[in-house]
């Protein structure tokens, strides 16, 4: 992946909030996509959320977008002894419709909730990173800490990795947001 023509080449339009698979990473994004756009930034993105559907008794993961009222669940039921797997690729590929959608309409910055097995493995919302690079848009996200070399290998030395540290997070937002913000 290459930065498009006329693009600050002085920012790393790209960050990766590194964790552990405990950390309350999804907790952080919250937290600073809040704090961003009480700074009246606009965001695009989702965020991930366990929650248990109705008539169901086993938790689900998903997505929320930021910017529109909705949310889509993104596993699979595929019974009590299934192994693998469970993202349903059917919805990633619906997230990342809506997604591309709220880029197309702008946007000061793309928060997604993880950079995962999916992504590195050249699917998921891969497409929808590229195209928040190729529109000059800055990404934040999650990268699980056994995912980092695939992260990196993506990026190509365009992106970098933050610890799970809000102020630091929210220092690099500052950096690379185009817009005046002031701190919350």
């Amino acid at each position: 992946m290459s930065l498009p023509e006329g693009s600050d080449q002085s920012r790393l339009p790209l960050a990766g909030i590194v964790f552990k698979s405990k950390d309350p990473v999804n907790s952080l994004l919250e937290d600073v996509s809040r704090t961003l756009t009480v700074r009246g930034l606009n965001l695009a993105g989702v965020l991930q959320q366990s929650v248990i559907p109705e008539g169901r008794t086993e938790k689900n993961v998903c997505l929320s977008s930021l910017r529109n009222d909705w949310q889509t669940p993104v596993l699979q039921d595929r019974g009590a002894h299934a192994q693998g797997c469970r993202l349903d690729p059917h919805a990633i590929t619906d997230v990342a419709g809506r997604l591309s959608v709220d880029l197309e309409a702008g946007a000061d910055m793309l928060i997604v909730n993880r950079f995962g097995r999916a992504e590195s493995e050249g699917y998921g919302l891969r497409q929808v990173l590229e195209q928040a690079v190729c529109g000059d848009i800055p990404v934040l996200l999650a990268v699980r800490e056994d995912y980092v070399s695939a992260w990196e290998e993506f990026h190509g030395g365009m992106g970098e990795l933050l610890p799970m540290d809000r102020d630091v997070v929210l220092a690099w937002c500052d950096s690379v947001c185009s817009r005046e913000t002031s701190p919350a």
